[in-house]
């Protein structure tokens, strides 16, 4: 059975098993030609929404690969762009990801994503939230390769805090909390002023990622 094969069967919503299977096989056997299939499928008939499917599972499989190890990946960011201009939202926040977990490795080639994401930051809309806490994370894991990137990242994530959708603060207090140490005091009051706002919240990650970017910033 070929890939494609078994990520058209996968009907429905994107299932992220079959995605971490796929890579857990991919990782364990060093499969770099069922690799090459899943990065060729993250842009499958991209403006056929039938087969969102496949793109998403096909960009699950990338994300996983990347978390664990992104040098099988770093090379064929540029393949995966494409992905970026689907409708679903899905493969999108996957290649945000794959994005971000590969910067540290390449951040010229993981700045090729940086246009896509202050685009998405600055039209998105309730029900976003895994498509937007991905950027806020890749603008995160981004910044965080330089004190020229932190530059580049800090006035996206910052626009991301006019329209903090809803549970979206954590995304943005992780983003902030890579970049902390590049930030000058008056970028660094700007995010306390962020933070002000969500004090008072009683969640305990939250109030952990408050502590955690406070301690940077004060």
């Amino acid at each position: 059975m070929t890939l494609l094969h078994e990520l058209e069967t996968n009907k429905g919503t994107v299932s992220s098993a079959l995605g971490k299977e796929i890579a857990t096989k991919i990782l364990n056997n060093n499969d770099l030609k069922l690799l090459k299939e899943a990065i060729a499928l993250v842009c499958y008939e991209l403006q056929n929404s039938r087969v969102k499917h496949i793109r998403a599972g096909a960009a699950k499989i990338v994300e996983c690969v990347a978390e664990r190890k992104p040098e099988l990946i770093v090379s064929e960011l540029e393949k995966i762009i494409p992905g970026l201009h689907v409708q679903e939202a899905q493969t999108k926040w996957m290649i945000f990801m794959t994005f971000g977990y590969c910067a540290k490795l390449n951040p010229e080639i993981a700045e090729m994503a940086l246009p896509y994401a202050k685009k998405f930051i600055l039209e998105k809309i309730d029900g976003q939230l895994c498509l937007v806490g991905a950027i806020d994370k890749y603008l995160g894991n981004f910044g965080k390769t330089s004190k020229s990137n932190s530059q580049k990242a800090f006035p996206i994530l910052l626009e991301s805090t006019n329209n903090v959708l809803l549970n979206e603060q954590d995304w943005i207090i992780e983003g902030f909390i890579d970049i902390a140490d590049y930030l000058d005091r008056n970028q660094k009051i700007l995010v306390l002023e962020f933070l002000d706002e969500y004090k008072y919240l009683p969640k305990k990650a939250t109030q952990k990622r408050i502590e955690k970017l406070l301690k940077k910033c004060v």
